[in-house]
């Protein structure tokens, strides 16, 4: 049976590395690392992957969290943000054999930034998949069940257990099986081969 796979993007696809952002940051304006941390603007965070701080507006939300005066070129920050993705994992692979049997949608929260520049310029697995459904394109942001519906919706899966959700942070995947949807926490490639093939997906 064809079955629809939602993928989550950082930590399942690609690697993230906070720290080489706030590093970057760190090195860039001469405010040591933790402070960068400490004030960094999660809120404000929430609301740029939900669409609902721009770019700048994002920029600006940064540079006003840290120390005054703050000497933080846009042009610096930007780089900093895209030093957050790694490198892709293993399971890019199993993207390629899976999508031959089934629909591999894409299910983040995540923004503009990345996805429209620098994943799209530097990773392959965009065009290996048969959607995406971004926090920032439908208002949401995982764990809120709004954005799974809006995910089955859009990749037109009638019923929630027809579906396979995978992530790698446990109250996404709680929420996902909260709806009905079959959701494996990732952990390593190893582990997720065992966990679809006790699904009924063998590689």
């Amino acid at each position: 049976m064809r079955r629809t796979i939602f993928f989550d993007i950082g930590g399942v696809l690609v690697d993230i590395h906070p720290d080489r952002t706030f590093q970057y940051l760190s090195d860039c304006i001469d405010v040591e690392k933790n402070i960068i941390k400490k004030r960094f603007p999660w809120k404000a965070h929430n609301r740029y992957e939900k669409g609902l701080l721009s770019d700048k507006d994002w920029f600006i939300c940064v540079k006003e969290s840290l120390p005054q005066p703050c000497c933080l070129k846009e042009s610096d920050f930007w780089k900093g943000w895209k030093l957050l993705l790694g490198n892709q994992k293993q399971t890019i692979g199993m993207i390629e054999k899976l999508r031959e049997k089934h629909n591999i949608w894409l299910l983040s929260n995540t923004n503009t930034r990345h996805i429209k520049i620098d994943i799209k310029q530097n990773y392959d697995f965009l065009k290996l998949t048969h959607g995406a459904v971004y926090s920032f394109d439908v208002g949401f942001r995982k764990p809120d069940e709004n954005i799974y519906r809006a995910a089955m919706k859009e990749a037109k899966v009638k019923e929630p257990f027809q579906s396979i959700f995978i992530d790698d942070l446990i109250i996404n995947v709680k929420a996902a099986r909260k709806i009905g949807m079959n959701a494996i926490h990732y952990k390593s490639i190893e582990q997720l081969k065992d966990n679809l093939l006790i699904s009924g997906i063998n590689l």
